[in-house]
């Protein structure tokens, strides 16, 4: 069995430049196009996930994690196109259908905060 390592501040100022580094962009075969990811909204998604777990609805979580995190849909222009009340179901409603799309950006969002590494760990141990 490994040692642990204790972690020492040159090992959290080496991985500085991984931390802060800003995602690669999401590829979207619906859109045939890229979509720019932010990592910058780091309490927002505690927010998003603390809430997933009260209501149990699932989709409207992803929903504003994308609308969050993906700058294209916080366009004004999609938000007045599409007419909606809450900005957070705009991913959603664009999406319509196509759900398996919708959900892999949301995942890809989660790994870009590490939330997906975390639960593989956990499932290997």
């Amino acid at each position: 069995m490994a040692k642990n390592k204790i972690v020492t501040t040159e090992m959290i100022l080496a991985k500085k430049g991984v931390i802060e580094k800003t995602p690669a962009p999401f590829h979207s075969d619906l859109f045939d196009g890229d979509i720019v990811v932010e990592n910058t909204h780091g309490q927002s998604i505690i927010e998003i996930i603390q809430n997933a777990s009260k209501t149990g609805d699932e989709t409207y979580s992803y929903s504003r994690l994308i609308y969050e995190n993906c700058p294209i849909f916080r366009d004004k222009a999609l938000l007045k196109e599409y007419d909606i009340d809450d900005p957070y179901l705009l991913p959603k409603t664009i999406y319509n259908q196509h759900v398996v799309e919708f959900m892999l950006l949301g995942n890809y969002i989660l790994e870009c905060y590490g939330a997906n590494t975390a639960v593989e760990s956990i499932k290997k141990k």
